[in-house]
C-alpha cells in the first residue's frame, strides 16, 4: 500500500467516524471514567445465566443490544444497532417471532426500548431525537420529538456532535430512555445533548421539563436510564454524576443515591401495571462500553435496592462469560428475580435468574387507563376526522410531505420514511435515498409504491396532481419536481439533484444553536429572524426579478400548481432563492418573480402556492405571514394577513372557490395550529382544529387535499399521518 493510499484511507475513516458518532474512546462527549461503587458489605446474590437462551433463524443476527423489555405475556423485544437499526420480538422461550418496525423514519441509532401499561412498544433512537410508540400489532400510534430535517442536515452533518442544552419542548438531543405513571404520563430521559427529564401527557402534550447540565440537585450529567414506580416516583440513572436521581411526579427533587457507581440503567420491579407486589430498584454499574482491562475489577455488578436507597445485594461482574455482563446498557426487571439485560459488547441478551431471594409473585395484571380525552378545543367548524390509511405489514408513514387525490379519488402519499443517506469515502460527498411515494385506493387500502429508487427521493416536501392526474412530487433536498404519468411514469423533472454536498461543522454547543432551524417547514438554514437570508438583496415590491437563476435552478422548492393552459408553478422555496418560477407545459422557462424581504412582491419563505380558476396565483409567505395574490404574470394584486403562519394551502373546486390554510406558529406545531376556510378575498368563513397528537389535533400540518370541498385530507410533518377530516356544513 502506497502512502498517499494510506492516507486517503485513513482520511475516509476518520469522515465516517465523525458522521456516525462514533468516535473511539476518549473521544467528544465521553463522560468521566466509570466509577467503583463506594458501598461496602454488599451481600452477593447467586445467579445463573440461561444458556443460548436467544434464539434467531438462520441469517437473522443482533449486533448491539442496546435495549430489552418484556410485554405482559412473557414476550421480549430487543433493540439494537446492526448494519441497520431492527427492533426483535421473541416468545417467552425465547424463540425469535417477528420484526417490528423495519425501515421506519425514526429507527437510525437504536437507544432504548420499553413497554407499557397496554403492551405498547416504545423505541427510544437518540439518532433520530425520536421515541416511537407501537401497539402490539407493529402500528405505529404515535411519535414524540422530531428527527433533524435531512435538509438543514446535509449542509451541516452533526459528526459525533455536542451538547447544546436547547431545552425545546418537542425536541430532544439524543434520548435516552421513557417511562410511564399509573396515568399514562410519559417521562422521557433526555439525554445526551440536553441534560433534562421531560414528562408529557398521555396524549403526548408537553406537559414539565427539569434540568441543566451540571451537578447539583436537578442537574444532569448524561441522564442515561429512567423507571418510575406505583406511586408515580421517577428513578433517573444520572450516569456522568455518579447517582441516581429521585424525583416525585411532578419532577421535584426527592433524593439522590450515590453509593451504587455510574448507573447506565435503572429499572424497577412489577412492570407498569397497577399491581406490582413489592418494587425494587436495579442499577447496574456497567462495564464501559470500550471494554478497559483496567475496569473489569471494579465495574460490572448489578445492584438491587429497596426504592428507598437501601441495598439488598448485588450479582455479576464485568466479562463475557456466560452469567457476566460485557457492559449492560438496559435491563428488564418486570419479575424481581427474572432479570434480562442488554449488553453492548458481546452483542447479546442474557436472561438471569436470581436465586434465595424470595419476593411476592409479580401480577402480570393491567388495566384500561382509558382514553383521558378533554374535549376538541373550541372552534366554529364542527368537522370529525378519521386516520384510514391502511399501510401493508412492515411499510411505514413517516413526516407528511405531501398527500393528493386523483379524479378517480384514488390517494398518493409522497413521505419521508427510510433513511436519507450521505456517501462517504468518495470523490464527492452526495446523498440519496430517504422518502418514498406510496398509492392508496379511495377506501385508503394500500396498492402500490411508485418511484423506488427515484434518483431525487430525499426529503418530501410536497405533492400535487393536476387535472390530468399526474401526479407531482415536490422534492427540498433533491431541489426537484417530478411529474409521474398515472401509471408511475417519469415524464418531466425540474431542477436538478446537487452533484455534490458540503460537509460543514455541528451545531455550535451552546443554547442558541437549535434556535433557526427550519424543521422543514420553517426559515432555511443561515437565515436571519424572520426567514430573510442575511445579505440577500432584491426589487423591491411589484415584480421584483427573481433572486434565483432563470430556470429551474432550485433551492429547496415546496410546491407546484397550473393554470388553465397548463403553464407550470413552483415555489422556491424554502432556501435562498425565494420566488415564483413560472414554465409553459413541457417545461421551458418563461419568468420568475419575488426575492427576499418584507415588502409587496417580496418573500421570506415561500411554502405552498395555489391557482384559482381566473389564473390568480395565490403564494404562501410564511416568514412574512401573509398570503400574496398576483396574476398570472407576476403583478401584485393584493395581501392579507389573519391566517397567522400559513404552512399548507389549497384551493377548493367548483364555481365559488375556497381557499384552506393550515396556520402553526411554532416549528413543530404542537403550541398553536389551526386550519382556516378562506374566501378568496382573505375573509375566513371558518376555522377548525388546534395543536396536539390526538384525532381531530394535527401536528405541523404540511399539506392539504381539497378536491371535495368537505372531505379534506391533511399530511402532518409532527404526527406522521394523513387525517380525513370532513367539514359539517352549516
Amino acid at each position: 500500500m502506497t502512502v498517499t493510499m494510506a492516507r486517503r484511507l485513513w482520511s475516509s475513516f476518520v469522515v465516517l467516524l465523525f458522521v456516525i458518532g462514533a468516535w473511539p474512546s476518549g473521544g467528544p462527549d465521553r463522560i468521566a471514567a466509570q466509577t467503583r461503587a463506594t458501598a461496602t458489605n454488599v451481600a452477593t446474590i447467586a445467579h445463573d445465566a440461561v444458556p443460548n437462551f436467544f434464539k434467531n433463524p438462520p441469517g437473522i443476527y443482533t449486533g448491539e443490544n442496546m435495549g430489552i423489555a418484556t410485554n405482559s405475556k412473557g414476550n421480549i423485544y430487543i433493540y439494537h444497532r446492526a448494519n441497520e437499526t431492527r427492533l426483535f420480538e421473541y416468545t417467552p422461550a425465547g424463540v425469535f417471532v417477528r420484526e417490528i418496525g423495519r425501515g421506519n423514519y425514526g429507527f437510525a441509532f437504536a437507544h432504548s426500548v420499553r413497554v407499557d401499561a397496554q403492551d405498547n412498544i416504545w423505541a427510544v433512537d437518540e439518532g433520530t431525537d425520536t421515541i416511537v410508540k407501537f401497539n402490539p400489532a407493529g402500528q405505529i400510534l404515535m411519535t414524540i420529538g422530531r428527527r433533524e430535517d435531512p435538509v438543514d442536515a446535509l449542509a451541516n452533518m452533526a459528526g459525533a456532535g455536542a451538547y447544546h442544552g436547547r431545552n425545546e419542548k418537542y425536541r430532544f438531543g439524543r434520548p435516552t430512555d421513557v417511562a410511564f405513571d399509573q396515568q399514562g404520563n410519559i417521562f422521557i430521559a433526555d439525554g445526551y445533548f440536553d441534560a433534562r427529564v421531560v414528562k408529557y401527557d398521555r396524549t403526548g402534550r408537553f406537559v414539565k421539563a427539569v434540568g441543566t447540565r451540571g451537578n447539583a440537585n436537578l442537574q444532569f450529567n448524561t441522564p442515561h436510564s429512567i423507571a418510575t414506580d406505583v406511586q408515580g416516583n421517577v428513578y433517573v440513572g444520572d450516569r456522568g454524576n455518579v447517582r441516581v436521581q429521585v424525583l416525585d411526579n411532578d419532577l421535584n427533587w426527592k433524593a439522590n443515591y450515590t453509593n451504587v457507581g455510574n448507573p447506565w440503567a435503572v429499572c424497577v420491579s412489577g412492570g407498569p401495571g397497577p399491581d406490582p407486589g413489592k418494587q425494587y430498584l436495579y442499577v447496574s454499574n456497567s462495564w464501559p462500553d470500550s471494554a478497559p482491562a483496567g475496569s473489569v475489577d471494579s465495574t460490572g455488578e448489578v445492584y438491587k435496592l429497596e426504592l428507598d436507597g437501601t441495598i439488598v445485594g448485588k450479582f455479576g461482574r464485568a466479562g463475557k462469560a456466560p452469567g457476566e455482563f460485557a457492559t449492560i446498557h438496559q435491563m428488564d426487571c418486570r419479575d424481581p428475580n427474572v432479570i434480562y439485560t442488554a449488553e453492548i459488547n458481546d452483542w447479546r441478551s442474557q436472561k438471569i435468574l436470581l436465586k434465595g431471594q424470595a419476593s411476592p409473585p409479580v401480577s402480570q395484571r393491567s388495566r384500561s387507563l382509558g382514553t383521558g380525552r378533554p374535549s376538541q378545543p373550541a372552534g366554529d367548524t364542527p368537522f370529525e376526522a378519521v386516520e384510514f390509511l391502511k399501510m401493508p405489514a412492515n411499510r411505514f408513514l413517516g413526516p407528511i410531505g405531501g398527500v393528493g387525490t386523483n379524479s378517480k379519488g384514488q390517494v398518493f402519499v409522497y413521505t419521508r420514511t427510510g433513511h436519507p443517506y450521505a456517501t462517504l469515502g468518495d470523490n464527492r460527498t452526495f446523498s440519496h435515498g430517504g422518502s418514498r411515494l406510496f398509492q392508496f385506493d379511495p377506501a385508503g387500502t394500500f396498492v402500490r409504491e411508485l418511484g423506488q429508487d427515484v434518483y431525487g427521493f430525499n426529503a418530501a416536501i410536497g405533492l400535487r396532481i393536476d387535472p390530468q392526474d399526474n401526479v407531482w412530487t415536490i422534492d427540498q433536498a433533491a431541489n426537484q419536481v417530478v411529474k409521474f404519468d398515472p401509471n408511475g411514469r417519469i415524464q418531466l423533472v425540474l431542477g436538478r439533484k446537487p452533484e455534490a454536498i458540503s460537509v460543514r461543522p455541528a451545531f455550535a454547543a451552546d443554547a442558541s444553536a437549535g434556535q433557526a432551524r427550519g424543521g422543514g417547514t420553517g426559515a432555511p438554514p443561515g437565515s436571519a429572524p424572520g426567514g430573510a437570508t442575511a445579505g440577500q438583496g432584491g426589487a423591491v415590491g411589484g415584480r421584483g426579478r427573481g433572486a434565483g437563476t432563470p430556470g429551474s435552478s432550485f433551492s429547496q422548492p415546496t410546491d407546484v400548481a397550473w393554470d388553465r393552459a397548463g403553464n407550470i408553478y413552483v415555489a422556491d422555496g424554502l432556501g435562498t432563492n425565494n420566488r415564483i418560477a413560472k414554465f409553459d407545459r413541457n417545461g421551458r422557462f418563461l419568468a420568475h418573480w419575488g426575492s427576499t424581504g418584507t415588502a409587496a412582491g417580496q418573500f421570506s419563505g415561500v411554502k405552498a402556492i395555489a391557482i384559482d380558476a381566473q389564473d390568480n396565483v395565490y403564494v404562501a409567505d410564511m416568514g412574512n405571514k401573509r398570503i400574496q395574490v398576483f396574476d398570472a404574470q407576476g403583478t401584485f394584486k393584493s395581501e392579507f394577513a389573519n391566517v397567522g403562519t400559513p404552512r399548507a394551502m389549497c384551493m377548493t373546486r367548483g364555481s365559488t372557490q375556497y381557499l384552506y390554510i393550515s396556520h402553526a406558529a411554532d416549528a413543530d406545531g404542537m403550541e398553536d395550529a389551526k386550519i382556516y376556510k378562506v374566501r378568496l378575498d382573505g375573509t375566513i368563513v371558518g376555522q377548525f382544529g388546534g395543536a396536539g397528537k390526538r384525532l381531530k389535533d394535527f401536528g405541523l400540518v404540511n399539506a392539504i387535499e381539497c378536491r371535495n370541498e368537505t372531505e379534506l385530507l391533511v399530511g402532518e410533518m409532527t404526527n406522521w399521518r394523513v387525517q380525513k377530516v370532513t367539514i359539517s356544513r352549516k
